[in-house]
């Protein structure tokens, strides 16, 4: 990626309008800055949350920004375990811990059986 950002790497911020860099590629665009701990975020939530009680089109839009918000967060949420989980590496991780319980009890199960073999042949012989 380059270190310069062109104006179409950017879009400004829904609550303080400062450009706001954007991934380059697919996803969702970022609505807010990214560089003030979630800040202009949680400015504009709580400015909606003040108009949500207001009647008519102001407090039904405030109303539709927090549903908007909140499917944001669950996006992200997901996003960020399907790249953990389902990711070539969070895969690659899954099958080596599968493969490495397998012959774990694989392991016990030949100790177990060489062990009830030593103890037949023994009673054989005592017999």
């Amino acid at each position: 990626m380059d270190a310069q950002l062109t104006p179409a790497e950017t879009r400004p911020c829904a609550h303080c309008g400062r450009p706001v860099p954007q991934r380059v590629g697919a996803g969702r665009p970022f609505r807010y800055c990214r560089d003030n701990d979630g800040a202009c975020q949680r400015a504009s939530r709580n400015s909606r949350m003040r108009h949500r009680n207001a009647p008519g089109l102001p407090g039904q839009v405030a109303r539709t920004w927090e549903a908007v918000d909140r499917l944001d967060q669950i996006v992200e949420t997901l996003t960020e375990a399907l790249h953990a989980e389902l990711s070539p590496v969070g895969v690659q991780r899954q099958l080596a811990q599968a493969h490495a319980e397998a012959a774990t009890e694989i392991a016990a199960a030949q100790t177990e059986r060489d062990e009830a073999r030593d103890d037949a042949e023994t009673a054989a012989a005592d017999a």
